[in-house]
């Protein structure tokens, strides 16, 4: 029996969570009140959670049925249960001895993904890594036939907004931007788009400079007397959460709203058949490579 770790990020299942949650990614401190206070308005503005550990599971039970009965999928969270460490422990008790272990995210930082694969530590289980797959043809297309979806409902003049989650530009330099401006950079071409730009969102509240320039920024500077629709992209997310739901549906649309612009953004991938296809292509391209 071969094992497939997917591996995500996390949130919180009710807004009780929301403190547990944010007091582990900052490592055991507990965040400041008013930093507390704002997170669960968002959280509630969006429903009072995010769907985001549901869909990974739903990711984790298609890629199951997709690969076969020789595979056993799993799934865990870096700040949430179930937690990265107990999941490993879980494989090893199956009998598990070979597995892949892989981010849902697309691209690799060694700022935080390399994080992931250093909770996968097992003396009973021979690990093999993905270290992203943002130049996977099949995730390539799927994006964009998201981004024709759109277009073919002809929004009045479009201008085509790529995204990402920015991070500390103390991490450069850095595989990510470079990453992201590929994918970017592969799509217009494929749809012939002209008016676009890429930007950076939902930077952390530290004192560090985080990567830019921000979505809003952007969305300021733009010319409603050229454009009329914003077309959102986040091509730096795969699913539906937190930063796309608050984010981008409500902050950024209304930021874009009061500047004079519509903003329509492209579906994600959530559980699509397409992208779980992307991640039986990965699973199978490292084990392949490791029996030859």
């Amino acid at each position: 029996m071969l094992g497939v770790l997917l591996m995500s990020y996390g949130s919180i299942y009710t807004i009780e969570d929301v403190e547990r949650f944010y007091t582990h990614i900052l490592g055991g401190r507990k965040p400041p009140q008013h930093l507390l206070e704002e997170l669960k308005e968002r959280f509630v503005a969006v429903g009072g959670k995010s769907p985001l550990n549901e869909i990974s599971k739903k990711q984790a039970q298609k890629l199951q049925s997709f690969l076969g009965e020789n595979y056993k999928v799993y799934f865990a969270f870096k700040h949430i249960d179930p937690y990265i460490e107990d999941v490993v422990k879980i494989m090893e008790e199956d009998g598990i001895n070979r597995a892949v272990a892989m981010i849902l995210s697309p691209y690799y930082s060694n700022y935080n993904i390399s994080d992931y694969f250093k909770r996968v530590k097992s003396s009973r289980i021979e690990f093999h890594y993905v270290y992203g797959y943002y130049n996977n043809p099949l995730l390539l297309e799927a994006f964009q036939k998201r981004i024709e979806l759109v277009m073919k409902s002809n929004p009045a003049k479009p201008f085509f907004l790529f995204s990402a989650h920015s991070l500390p530009e103390k991490i450069l330099p850095d595989p990510y931007p470079e990453q992201l401006k590929f994918v970017v950079d592969n799509l217009v071409k494929r749809l012939g788009i002209k008016d676009f730009a890429f930007a950076y969102q939902s930077a952390g509240k530290t004192n560090d400079k985080w990567l830019g320039p921000d979505i809003l920024e952007v969305i300021e500077k733009l010319d409603n007397n050229n454009y009329h629709t914003i077309i959102s992209c986040p091509i730096g997310f795969i699913c539906d959460h937190l930063e796309v739901l608050y984010d981008i549906d409500i902050e950024a649309k209304n930021f874009a709203k009061s500047k004079g612009f519509d903003l329509l953004r492209i579906n994600l991938f959530n559980d699509d058949d397409d992208f779980i296809n992307v991640l039986k292509d990965e699973v199978k391209k490292v084990f392949e490579s490791v029996v030859n």
